[in-house]
């Protein structure tokens, strides 16, 4: 892989769920989110979890209008926040997410944590089996 962002933009604490940083609105993010990108800081992680979905949400909103290439997400699988006994669970999650966002396509997309991680890393992989890759190159900002 070669031009990979060596700086994510975290948004745990965003849309003000009160978990941390409940002063941390869409007005006060905006400014933050719109200098970075201006200066080329397009990688942004986020999770269900943070917030139950807020985080999503509000990065959702600053995106909604960019070109696609311009910006990068990574997102996460959270095994405590899907449904277990689902035999897609996996797939529920991430479709979910997709639409939460408005999105089509994660960037990068993680496993949370360690619990039963052999389980969800053999879903993991055989959701995104055969799934075409985006060209590391689309998703930066020149």
């Amino acid at each position: 892989m070669t031009n990979l962002p060596k700086i994510a933009l975290g948004a745990w604490a965003w849309g003000n769920d009160g978990t941390f940083g409940g002063s941390l609105t869409a007005d006060t993010l905006r400014p933050i989110f719109d200098k970075a990108m201006e200066n080329g800081l397009n990688l942004w992680d986020t999770a269900y979890a943070y917030g139950m979905g807020t985080s999503e949400k509000m990065l959702a909103e600053f995106v909604n209008n960019l070109p696609r290439d311009s910006f990068m997400i990574s997102d996460k699988f959270t095994p405590q926040c899907a449904d277990a006994s689902s035999p897609t669970a996996m797939q529920d999650m991430i479709e979910m997410q997709l639409k939460l966002m408005g999105l089509d396509r994660f960037d990068i997309y993680w496993i949370h944590n360690v619990w039963d991680a052999p389980k969800w890393t053999e879903e993991l992989a055989k959701y995104f089996d055969g799934k075409e890759d985006v060209p590391i190159d689309r998703c930066f900002q020149s």
